[in-house]
């Protein structure tokens, strides 16, 4: 159960440094203006990407009780295992994770450092130069992330097939990071930061990437259950059949409800977008739903008869997001709030919505 809690808390935090990673390529490659003000907080966040690889190796340790693909006498009565054994071995799991995170951490080093360093120098040629890096490193994350995810969560489910879960999880990643972006700016507004710089006009496009990736997600999940579905094919429905077990079959209710039906009515107007005490309300309830998602898709593992929460579970949550948080406020005390000479901050100082 130890392994299970924590593998579900370290995915909550490797898919919010990894959103947080895709804003700022993301932001680089289409040449935003808007978002320059609000760039260092997710910039901060993907930095956290080396401590995100110190806390999986309790997870290396951990490979026997998380993954029924790695005990070989398994493998040798199971003629499915054997085939995937070529890809789901133990040596090879372990060289993937070091070659994604070493991926992860150059384009973090990379953009991070980078960043900072325009803020002393002013130096143009360091925004052209990064927007050049973001079209391949966008390549290499979207690869990196679906295959990390496909390694770490779905094998968790070895004889289960789908095309889209790669997707399901990036899309995941992208609405908790936007949602923790936007409280965390809201939280340095309360202590009197950044009032007249990141205006509702920013909180208002967060908004809305938020509640558009929300909608996104939503589609991939109803995407991935409806065809498996309709087509039940043996090796794609043992995931729902497992996943609806029991009292998970009322979580999988829930999510409906909580990750798609309550954004979708009560996030929808413009004007709640930019009311920061009812974005920031939905804000936090979209990470809870994220966490509920990740419990779900892990915990019926270990409790196939229905959702068990325990002590175990939140200690793990609470305690690793606590370490993570704390080395991320540390470093931004140590760098400006915001990119204070890129080229196009004028754009984002007088940004307006119409």
């Amino acid at each position: 159960h130890f392994y299970f809690s924590y593998l579900t808390a370290f995915v909550f935090l490797l898919t919010l440094t990894l959103g947080a990673m895709f804003f700022v390529l993301i932001q680089y490659v289409s040449q935003a203006g808007w978002s320059i003000v609000v760039r260092r907080v997710p910039e901060v966040l993907m930095s956290n990407i080396l401590l995100v690889a110190i806390m999986a190796i309790p997870i290396l340790f951990g490979i026997k009780d998380l993954y029924h693909w790695s005990h070989m006498d398994e493998v040798l009565h199971d003629h499915l295992l054997q085939i995937k054994f070529p890809y789901l071995n133990v040596p090879f799991f372990i060289v993937r994770l070091i070659v994604y995170f070493s991926l992860w951490s150059w384009i973090s080093r990379t953009f991070f450092r980078k960043s900072v360093e325009q803020d002393d120098s002013g130096d143009g040629a360091l925004t052209l130069e990064l927007q050049t890096k973001s079209t391949f490193s966008l390549i290499i994350f979207a690869l990196t992330l679906t295959f990390g995810v496909i390694d770490l969560v779905m094998s968790l489910t070895p004889h289960w097939y789908s095309t889209i879960f790669g997707l399901y999880m990036f899309a995941g990643s992208v609405v908790v990071s936007l949602a923790v972006i936007g409280l965390i700016y809201m939280f340095l507004r309360t202590q009197g930061f950044l009032k007249e710089i990141v205006t509702v006009e920013h909180y208002h496009d967060i908004g809305k990437l938020l509640y558009g990736f929300n909608i996104f997600w939503s589609y991939i999940a109803f995407s991935q259950f409806f065809l498996i579905w309709y087509a039940s094919v043996p090796e794609e429905t043992s995931f729902y059949l497992q996943h609806f077990e029991g009292t998970w079959s009322t979580v999988a209710a829930f999510l409906a409800i909580g990750h798609f039906g309550v954004p979708f009515v009560l996030f929808i107007s413009r004007h709640m977008k930019r009311n920061l005490k009812y974005h920031a309300m939905m804000a936090l309830w979209l990470v809870f739903m994220h966490i509920v998602d990740i419990y779900w898709i892990i915990m019926p593992h270990v409790s196939p008869k229905g959702i068990h929460v325990s002590m175990v579970d939140v200690v793990l949550l609470i305690g690793l997001s606590s370490v993570f948080f704390a080395v991320f406020f540390n470093k931004l005390k140590k760098v400006n709030l915001i990119p204070t000479k890129d080229p196009r901050l004028h754009e984002s100082l007088n940004h307006e919505n119409y």
